[in-house]
């Protein structure tokens, strides 16, 4: 019986090797019979790759950087307030933020000049133009993303749209584990569910707050759970 179940041991171990054989002389006679084909490929994925990279480096980036030396002037009258300026420049003198989006889309410099175009637009109360303007622009860097989604969120909210702002105002929230930003949007988000009536929502973005940050709003958080307990009949 023993010598019965090392044969057939032997057997398994045997045809396993067997099938690796064939697989590696069927991979070997595929490359053999292929080889031109796929050398080929590797080339051009090769000058592709060689390809973007000198694009990016001759072509995108001047245009990112020239895209910063035209914002300077723009940047410059949003500081001061002035927003239409920032927004529409001044022919013969200096591009407003809108043409630099146009002429250099594509770029980092486009892409600053989206957020900045939705604030400014956001400022002069078209809540659209904001919306529509952050909703294209896109960062690595946490804290401008959450940022990103809490205009957007504000825009909604001024605009009478306070449901479709909430998942916004969320959104910004997880986006960023930095306290006072974190605070802010989901406070907003418990505040405008309560305005809306939902006061179970309310708890429960109040209740996230005070579990991660237990000294968040100085104390105004321990009183909107209390309160939203009451009203909802939680123990």
């Amino acid at each position: 019986m023993a010598k019965s179940t090392k044969k057939k041991k032997k057997y398994a171990a045997e045809k396993v090797l067997d099938n690796l054989n064939q697989t590696a002389y069927k991979a070997e006679n595929f490359f053999e019979q292929h080889s031109k084909i796929i050398i080929s490929v590797l080339g051009v994925v090769a000058l592709l790759a060689i390809g973007y990279f000198v694009y990016l480096k001759t072509v995108v980036e001047p245009r990112s950087e020239k895209a910063f030396k035209e914002m300077v002037q723009a940047d410059d009258y949003f500081k001061q307030d002035s927003m239409n300026l920032a927004l529409k420049g001044m022919p013969g003198s200096f591009l407003g933020y809108e043409q630099i989006i146009k002429d250099f889309s594509g770029t980092k410099g486009a892409n600053i000049a989206l957020y900045k175009a939705g604030i400014a637009y956001y400022k002069l109360g078209d809540y659209a133009s904001a919306v529509s303007s952050l909703e294209k622009f896109s960062s690595d860097d946490d804290v401008l993303t959450a940022q990103k989604y809490g205009m957007i969120g504000n825009a909604l909210a001024d605009s009478q749209k306070q449901k479709e702002a909430i998942p916004y105002y969320l959104k910004a929230a997880e986006e960023t584990d930095y306290e006072v930003l974190k605070t802010m949007y989901l406070t907003k988000a418990g505040k405008l569910s309560i305005e809306l009536g939902n006061n179970a929502d309310a708890l429960k973005y109040f209740q996230i707050l005070a579990d991660k940050y237990p000294n968040a709003g100085n104390g105004e958080v321990d009183k909107y759970i209390e309160r939203l307990k009451y009203a909802t009949n939680v123990n």
